[in-house]
């Protein structure tokens, strides 16, 4: 029995048991961190087959290594292709399915819960599960493009906060609903920006909570409307997205703090809502031309 420290893994159901669909120990894993309803994992490893199991979550799997052997059987289909950097494999929640890998492979796994897919439309939620149409080593830049960017940031400390992350997973979200889904969601096309009054107590519940971690559900609650809908009428209001806007008025307000000689540097990011000393510092020369310290000296 796994003690109750162990790891959070990506698992699958084969027979009446749970177990752990790639084998070893992740590189990567984003069991601590507070990403909510993903958990990610890197891996890389030897000749491997999963034999027949059920996924209990939506997953999504990126090719990290140089072209390899990938042999697929799935709802009465099967496959057995090539597959290079950069492919992806989609399979739905509950899709059974069976995978062998003949040489060693890197690769970034995702499982994806089914309240994210829910909730990022959420406005045209229907309560039921979304059904992904399987795809089995095809490429789609844009899913490659997410997948490394959470790698990324959970390889660098998750400098950029809670935000950053949940913008990267509502997009690939909608990104898979959009794409993949069987039934679609239907979305007026977002215009005109968020009414007055919704904007003025998002934005007022951003300067309240600066020093804390944002999460984008929060901020789309404040609001009264879904992730994907509210970062989209957010950035027509303030021509910005709303990890963009939290992070410059993150730097403004160091900006103030550091006028007072009182504050040192780490404080300033502390108390702006920066985690990480470095990634500050490299935030606020992007925005304001200068490190901390060379804005300080220039006061």
């Amino acid at each position: 029995m796994e003690s109750r420290l162990a790891p959070v893994r990506i698992r699958v159901r084969q027979g009446r048991e749970c177990v752990a669909l790639a084998p070893g120990v992740p590189t990567l894993s984003s069991a601590h961190s507070p990403w909510e309803g993903a958990l990610l994992e890197r891996h890389a490893h030897g000749p491997h087959t999963a034999d027949k199991h059920q996924h209990l979550s939506h997953f999504v799997y990126l090719h990290l290594s140089e072209p390899a052997p990938f042999v697929w059987q799935s709802e009465g289909k099967q496959g057995n292709k090539m597959v290079g950097s950069g492919a992806i494999t989609i399979v739905s929640r509950g899709t059974e399915d069976s995978v062998s890998f003949p040489k060693p492979v890197k690769r970034i796994l995702v499982n994806l819960e089914p309240k994210l897919l829910q909730h990022a439309f959420a406005d045209n939620d229907t309560g039921r599960d979304a059904e992904l149409i399987a795809q089995w080593g095809v490429p789609d830049p844009q899913i490659e493009y997410i997948l490394r960017a959470l790698e990324a940031d959970l390889e660098g400390g998750l400098p950029g906060g809670r935000l950053f992350g949940d913008s990267l997973l509502c997009a690939l979200a909608v990104h898979l609903q959009r794409n993949y889904a069987v039934s679609p969601p239907r979305v007026a096309k977002a215009a005109n920006g968020l009414p007055r009054a919704r904007l003025n107590r998002v934005i007022e519940y951003i300067e309240a909570n600066l020093e804390r971690e944002i999460a984008l559900t929060a901020l789309a609650d404040t609001a009264g409307m879904s992730p994907h809908y509210f970062s989209e009428l957010f950035k027509q209001s303030v021509h910005s997205s709303p990890y963009q806007y939290v992070l410059r008025r993150r730097v403004e307000h160091a900006r103030q703090l550091l006028q007072d000689p009182g504050v040192t540097v780490f404080e300033a990011a502390v108390r702006s809502g920066f985690s990480d000393q470095s990634h500050f510092t490299k935030i606020f020369r992007r925005i304001v031309g200068v490190t901390p310290t060379g804005y300080r000296a220039a006061l």
